[in-house]
C-alpha cells in the first residue's frame, strides 16, 4: 500500500492489519454481510493502488464512476476527526454500507483516529440491538426517524451524530430538539469525499446555516449555485447544482437544486423551502413537484405518498391556504402509493415528474 496511510483498523475490538487480514477474518461470522463489506474495503485500501473507484450520486452532474485518492480520503477523515475531537479511546458505529462514500469514510476515520469501529445493521433501525454507549455515528434521516419511532430512548446511547444523504424534514428536526444526542446535518457529496460543511440541528447552537470545515473555500456561480474549492480533497474546483444563499463568513443556506426550481407565471418556487414550510401539516411522505402548464409554463403539484379521503383533503387544503401565499399554493395534489427514492434515501424527483406526466389524468386532483 502507499506509504503514510493508516494501515490498521479496530473492528468490533479486533485489530485488523494488512499482513494478517486473511487470518483475522476468522474472528467474524461469515454470514455478516456488513463485516464482509468492511473487509472487502480493507483489501482495496491495503493494495498498491493510490486511489479507489467510487460511484457518484449526481450532485455535480450525471452519476459516474470517479477515482478518489486515498490520501484525499485521509485528509477528509482528518478534518472530521479534528472537528469532533475523535480519538483512540472512542467507539464509532458503522451502520451505513461501505458501498457508498459515507460508509467508506466511517472506516477511514476509525483507521486514522484508532477508534474502535462497531458494526450494526444497515437497516432502518441500527440501534435495535445496541446496548453500549457510542461516541460517534453517521446515519441517514430514515434511520434516525425509525429509531425515534420505535426505540426513542436508544438514541441517547449516541453522543455525537451526523445525519446526511438527504434533507432533514421539519418533523424530524423538531423531534431532535428533545434529544440529548448532539446532532449535525452534513453537506457533501462523493466528489468532496463526504461532508465539507455541517450545521447543528439541536441544542442552543442549532442553526439553519451550514458552516464549512477548515480549509474549505466556498463561492457561488452566476446561477447562485455553490462552488467548492477544497484542494486537500479535490484537484479541481467543484461546481454543484445546489442553489444556496451564501454569507460573507462562508456559511450558507440550502435553497434546493437548480434543476428542481419551478418557474410558474414568472415566479421562482424552491421545492425544498416550500416542503420545509408545509412539513408540519403532512404526516406522510411528500414532495413538491410540477407539471407543464400552457400559460404559466409550469404549475406546482403536491405529491403525497398516501391517499386522502374527501374530508381529509378538504382539511389539508384549508390548512395549506392558511400557511402559504397565493404564489406558493400548489395548483394540484397527487396521491401515489410510495414516493420513489434514490440510494442514500434521496427523493427521486425525476421519477416523480415522469409519473405525473404519465398519469396526469388519473392521479391528479385539480384545485383552481
Amino acid at each position: 500500500m502507499p506509504e503514510g496511510l493508516p494501515n490498521s483498523l479496530r473492528l468490533n475490538g479486533h485489530l485488523l492489519q494488512q499482513p494478517e487480514l486473511a487470518a483475522a477474518t476468522g474472528h467474524f461470522p461469515e454470514s455478516d454481510s456488513l463485516i464482509a463489506s468492511v473487509i472487502d474495503f480493507l483489501r482495496l485500501w491495503f493494495d498498491d493502488d493510490d486511489s479507489i473507484d467510487q460511484q457518484t450520486s449526481g450532485s455535480t452532474g450525471q452519476p459516474k464512476l470517479i477515482r478518489l485518492s486515498k490520501q484525499a480520503m485521509v485528509n477528509s477523515a482528518a478534518m472530521t476527526n479534528s472537528f469532533f475531537q475523535l480519538e483512540k479511546a472512542h467507539q464509532a458505529l458503522l451502520c451505513l454500507s461501505p458501498e457508498y462514500i459515507a460508509g467508506k469514510m466511517m472506516i477511514v476515520r476509525a483507521m486514522l483516529s484508532g477508534m474502535n469501529l462497531l458494526t450494526s445493521t444497515v437497516g432502518s433501525n441500527p440501534l435495535a440491538e445496541c446496548v453500549r454507549p457510542i461516541d460517534f455515528a453517521a446515519m441517514v434521516p430514515l434511520q434516525v426517524s425509525t429509531i425515534l419511532k420505535h426505540d426513542p430512548d436508544k438514541l441517547s446511547l449516541v453522543s455525537k451524530l451526523i445525519i446526511g444523504g438527504s434533507a432533514i424534514d421539519a418533523r424530524l428536526e423538531a423531534l431532535l430538539q428533545h434529544q440529548q444526542t448532539k446532532c449535525w446535518h452534513t453537506y457533501g457529496m462523493t466528489e468532496t469525499i463526504s461532508h465539507i460543511a455541517l450545521r447543528k440541528v439541536n441544542g442552543v447552537d442549532r442553526s439553519d446555516w451550514f458552516s464549512p470545515l477548515d480549509n474549505i473555500r466556498l463561492s457561488t456561480d452566476s446561477r447562485q449555485c455553490l462552488v467548492i474549492d477544497a484542494p486537500a480533497l479535490h484537484n479541481e474546483t467543484l461546481i454543484t447544482n445546489d442553489l444556496v444563499e451564501l454569507r460573507n463568513d462562508g456559511s450558507f443556506r440550502m435553497l434546493g437544486r437548480v434543476d428542481d426550481v419551478i418557474v410558474s407565471a414568472g415566479h421562482k418556487i424552491h421545492p425544498l423551502l416550500l416542503e420545509k414550510k408545509i412539513s408540519p401539516l403532512l404526516p406522510y411522505p411528500f414532495l413538491i413537484s410540477s407539471v407543464p402548464h400552457p400559460e404559466a409554463g409550469s404549475e406546482t403539484v403536491l405529491v403525497i405518498g398516501h391517499t386522502y379521503g374527501i374530508g381529509e383533503l378538504f382539511a389539508l387544503w384549508k390548512a395549506l391556504e392558511e400557511k402559504l401565499s397565493p404564489v406558493e399554493m400548489p395548483r394540484r395534489i397527487a396521491f401515489i402509493e410510495q414516493i420513489p427514492s434514490l440510494p442514500g434515501e434521496k427523493t427521486d424527483r425525476n421519477t416523480v415528474r415522469k409519473l405525473l406526466l404519465q398519469h396526469l389524468s388519473k392521479n391528479l386532483t385539480e384545485h383552481t
